[in-house]
């Protein structure tokens, strides 16, 4: 570590860096940090992935991503590449979580106790799986604990990436742990220690992350992370899909009529196009309902009071206010800016609104301090 970082960390100083990388996007967010006070923005950044590069969550051309990877750092941090790196896993590639009541066991320490209990247990007893865990809670009855296995096939290519790019990570997380983690740290109803209020008794908030490839639901309990579940054909590459054929258009036109853009060269009725735009809209919300009730019948918890909505899928136009009509809802956009400083002459045109959707995970991971 170099001398002006050692004298940064001893004055309460530190800087994170996080990395989300996607089947079309990687996306730096750097955030600095200082003792008893909201971490400051420092850089954002993104740049293309190459089709093909990530498939399914899995790399499958690692020097052409460790380009991009270069590229992008060196963009964000011109002055010099440093501070603590964080990196995440999509929750669609296989991630196991579940919650856990352990007994204490006099003279076995608590780690132990916590793994062998989780190891015993199908499906998190399989050999391929890297075990984590973190305690939640400690009550007379035992010590609650959130368990969580990830592929250890799928974790060690993402090791190696970053071995090759040398960069030593300080943690990888779950994506769908940093959304919780990120509206928690953003919302109005937080604290200033950025945690949520205990004021908020039992109160649920359903996290919809659409995505380009892969969509999925997170339940949050006064919140923190309670439990997730994928939404089937609801990512940004299925609606297109499902909006091409009916009216057909080539994908590329079907993703520019649900962003707001206009398509050229077609002689489309508007009607058409607002029926079957409201078709898909309401595939998506019976989805979005039947994960809704999934989650309000679960453990006897109280049906989720909001919906709040991130990732690309998130900048469709008036897919918000279809939902929240439907559901009757309130269902807004997560914005993450809401938890840093922003030096506003740092950034120059940059559109926040469209940068909430593309940056949430990014910043998320950056939001870590260590």
């Amino acid at each position: 570590m170099q001398l002006h970082n050692i004298i940064s960390r001893i004055r309460g100083e530190s800087k994170t860096i996080g990395l989300d990388i996607g089947h079309r996007l990687a996306r730096v967010a750097v955030v600095g940090h200082k003792q008893g006070a909201k971490g400051t923005l420092l850089a954002l950044e993104q740049d293309t992935v190459p089709e093909g590069v990530i498939v399914d969550n899995e790399i499958r051309n690692a020097s052409a991503l460790i380009d991009r990877i270069h590229g992008l750092l060196a963009r964000a941090m011109p002055g010099g590449i440093d501070g603590d790196f964080v990196t995440s896993v999509n929750w669609t590639s296989g991630i196991l979580c579940d919650r856990i009541l352990v007994k204490p066991v006099p003279k076995v320490p608590e780690n132990e106790l916590i793994l062998q209990t989780a190891m015993g247990r199908n499906p998190f007893d399989d050999a391929g799986n890297v075990l984590d865990f973190s305690i939640l809670e400690r009550r007379e009855e035992g010590i609650e604990a959130m368990i969580v296995a990830a592929k250890k096939e799928g974790l060690t290519a993402w090791i190696n990436l970053f071995q090759a790019l040398n960069i030593k990570l300080a943690a990888i997380d779950v994506d769908a742990f940093v959304l919780g983690n990120t509206y928690s740290y953003s919302s109005t109803k937080a604290s200033t220690s950025g945690l949520p209020s205990e004021e908020e008794d039992d109160d649920s908030v359903l996290l919809l992350n659409l995505g380009y490839s892969k969509s999925y639901a997170v339940l949050l309990r006064n919140g923190f992370f309670n439990t997730a579940r994928s939404i089937l054909g609801s990512a940004i590459h299925d609606l297109q899909e499902q909006l091409s054929g009916p009216l057909n258009i080539s994908s590329e036109q079907a993703c520019n009529l649900l962003m707001g853009s206009k398509v050229r060269e077609t002689n489309l009725d508007d009607s058409k196009i607002k029926f079957a735009i409201e078709f898909i809209f309401e595939e998506m919300a019976m989805k979005v309902d039947t994960a809704l009730r999934y989650f309000g019948s679960s453990d006897n918890y109280k049906k989720p009071s909001k919906i709040i909505v991130t990732g690309g899928g998130s900048n469709i136009i008036g897919l918000t206010s279809f939902l929240a009509d439907r559901l009757s809802l309130d269902v807004v956009q997560l914005n993450p800016f809401k938890a840093v400083q922003i030096d506003n002459s740092r950034f120059h045109d940059v559109d926040w609104n469209a940068a909430a959707s593309t940056y949430t995970v990014a910043l998320g991971l950056a939001l870590r301090r260590f």
